[in-house]
């Protein structure tokens, strides 16, 4: 794998995942201390939020910081209508820390949505930014669809979980994919581990645990998911792509932000020092090369 020219133009791609999509902020560490810096940002669901605190100037450190002093209370409402969760807090949370349009950020964004009617993945590039982003995390059964340019939107986890395809839009020509999407074999747990009724309702509550019916549901989804996920991938490959090994962390665990963040950046590491790409595998791999031509040369001599 050749390292990253810096007259390239580096897409960066994070997928959906909900709380395991916090790996990307890990991600982001290991690119700013690797010196690559990125052009272009693509995502799905929770990958889009993040990309777009990236592509509005944030840096990892800052979007830590933010995910730590921030509890999914602040952004989620309960609904009685089409979902779980209304969105309303959700939106007035980005729109408290992101501009309002797509031209305002300092990085173009391309953020991927499905419509749910026609079933066709929609990349979203410009206009009503906080909008866009709601409906590209709402995820099906628990936030309410979204009315927007016409259609109407959901998760583009749904059709594309990682859109490497849509930095192709903001002329991406060499791209690095994160990717957090649920694994397709996991163990599968009833999560009861022995408490008691109300330590099993108060674990649901702070999302500590799935209550059976819900583990069943979800895992069905990882699973149809990951699958969908290898698909597209396979059509639209990366340069590199980086995923965490984290099979017992699922999308609602939020609680574990600080694990998955340091997962994420462990990962990044990894898969850097294999491709070259970090400061510190550049230079050995140049002292490789010096010492094999120094080698080379006496062996002339």
């Amino acid at each position: 794998m050749e390292m990253v020219d810096q007259t390239q133009r580096v897409g960066l791609i994070l997928s959906g995942g909900g709380a395991r999509a916090f790996a990307h902020i890990g991600v982001m560490r290991v690119l700013e201390r690797s010196g690559i810096d990125v052009d272009v940002i693509a995502g799905s669901s929770m990958g889009a939020i993040l990309g777009a605190f990236c592509a509005a100037g944030y840096r990892a450190e800052d979007i830590y910081q933010l995910a730590k002093k921030t509890s999914w209370r602040d952004v989620f409402d309960l609904s009685l209508n089409a979902g779980l969760i209304k969105g309303e807090k959700l939106h007035n949370f980005l729109a408290e820390y992101l501009p309002r349009n797509f031209d305002d950020l300092k990085k173009p964004l391309a953020v991927s949505t499905t419509d749910i009617e026609t079933g066709e993945e929609v990349f979203i590039l410009k206009g009503d930014l906080i909008t866009a982003l709601r409906a590209s995390s709402c995820y099906p059964g628990a936030f309410e669809p979204v009315q927007f340019q016409g259609r109407t939107l959901a998760d583009g986890g749904i059709v594309n979980n990682l859109p490497v395809n849509a930095v192709a839009f903001l002329n991406a020509n060499f791209t690095v994919a994160s990717d957090v999407t649920p694994p397709r074999r996991a163990t599968f747990k009833n999560g009861n581990n022995g408490d008691n009724w109300w330590e099993r309702m108060l674990k649901t509550v702070r999302l500590e645990r799935r209550n059976p019916m819900a583990q069943m549901v979800l895992r069905s989804s990882d699973i149809m998911q990951s699958i969908l996920t290898d698909i597209q991938y396979s059509m639209h490959p990366a340069d590199i792509r980086i995923q965490p090994a984290m099979p017992h962390i699922h999308i609602e665990s939020f609680f574990a932000y600080e694990e998955i963040v340091e997962l994420g950046e462990r990962a990044a590491s990894e898969t850097f020092q294999m491709t070259n790409l970090l400061p510190e595998a550049r230079a050995r791999k140049q002292l490789t090369d010096s010492s094999t031509q120094k080698t080379s040369d006496s062996v002339k001599h």
